[in-house]
């Protein structure tokens, strides 16, 4: 019965270990040139739930700065946007969020 216990206990303790590894983080999030606004910059993040996050920044956006940007380091909050798995917008966009912001977005979707 013993082993058993061990054995069960370590099981859930790796299975914990496996969640936090794979928990998403702002970190992860690929930023490429906005596709539409010159200057800006956009990060896609699918999440496993299905549910993806549009990240962008720059002019004319929700966003700090509002001005032209090149790389993400630059820019102290976003525009974020979810879409459903059949790309519909899930609420309306959310203006100049946070990195934490954003991972707690990340963690309330996925």
């Amino acid at each position: 019965m013993r082993d058993y216990l061990v054995t069960a206990f370590f099981f859930r303790i790796f299975t914990y270990i496996k969640i936090i590894k794979v928990m998403k983080t702002f970190k992860d999030i690929t930023f490429k040139k906005h596709r539409v606004v010159e200057g800006g910059l956009q990060g896609l993040l699918m999440l496993d739930s299905g549910i993806e996050l549009s990240v962008v920044a720059g002019p004319s956006l929700y966003s700090l700065p509002r001005a032209a940007v090149k790389n993400p380091n630059e820019v102290s909050t976003f525009e974020v946007l979810a879409f459903d798995t059949d790309g519909e917008h899930l609420g309306d966009v959310k203006g100049w969020q946070s990195r934490e912001d954003i991972n707690e977005l990340i963690k309330h979707f996925n």
